[in-house]
C-alpha cells in the first residue's frame, strides 16, 4: 500500500521547511526535522550525527546560501519513507553581483512518522560527479 496523499504532502513540506530553515540560520529549528539520532552525509567520512552535531552544523552554514530542491520523488509504507530529491545550492550575491551556483546533486533520504511527525532518519547528498546517477531506492515491496 502507498502512502496516503497526506502524508506525501506532509514530506514535500518537510524538504522545503528543510531549506527554509538551514537557509535563514534558525539551526535549532532544523535540527528538529531529524530524529533525534539522525545523519547527515555529504561527502565527509562519519558526516554530521545526533542533534547536538546536527545544530552546530546549521550554525556554521553561510548566510548567502540558498538551497533549492526539485523532482523530489516519495515512495514508502505505513510509517516508513525514502525519497530522492535534486539539489541545487547558490551563494547570493550583493546587487550587480553574479549569483554563484556552487554545488548540485541528488538527496537520498530515509524517512519516519513519530508521533505524527514525518522525520529525516537520514540524509545523503550525493554531489553531481559528470556521471549518471544510479537508480534511487524504493521501499521493499512496492
Amino acid at each position: 500500500m502507498a502512502l496516503p496523499v497526506e502524508d506525501i504532502l506532509a514530506i514535500q513540506k518537510l524538504a522545503a521547511d528543510y531549506n527554509h530553515l538551514i537557509d535563514s540560520g534558525s539551526a535549532e529549528a532544523w535540527a528538529q526535522l531529524f530524529v533525534p539520532d539522525g545523519t547527515l552525509e555529504f561527502g565527509m567520512p562519519e558526516g554530521v550525527k545526533g542533534h547536538e552535531d546536527l545544530v552546530a552544523f546549521a550554525a556554521a552554514i553561510n548566510p548567502a546560501t540558498r538551497h533549492v530542491i526539485s523532482n523530489l520523488s516519495i515512495d514508502g509504507q505505513g510509517d516508513e519513507a525514502v525519497a530522492n530529491v535534486y539539489l541545487e545550492v547558490y551563494y547570493t550575491a550583493p546587487p550587480g553581483e553574479p549569483r554563484e551556483l556552487i554545488i548540485t546533486g541528488v538527496y537520498r533520504d530515509v524517512l519516519r512518522k513519530e508521533d505524527g511527525r514525518w522525520r529525516y532518519v537520514s540524509r545523503q547528498m550525493m554531489p553531481d560527479l559528470g556521471e549518471r546517477a544510479p537508480a534511487p531506492d524504493t521501499v521493499a515491496g512496492l
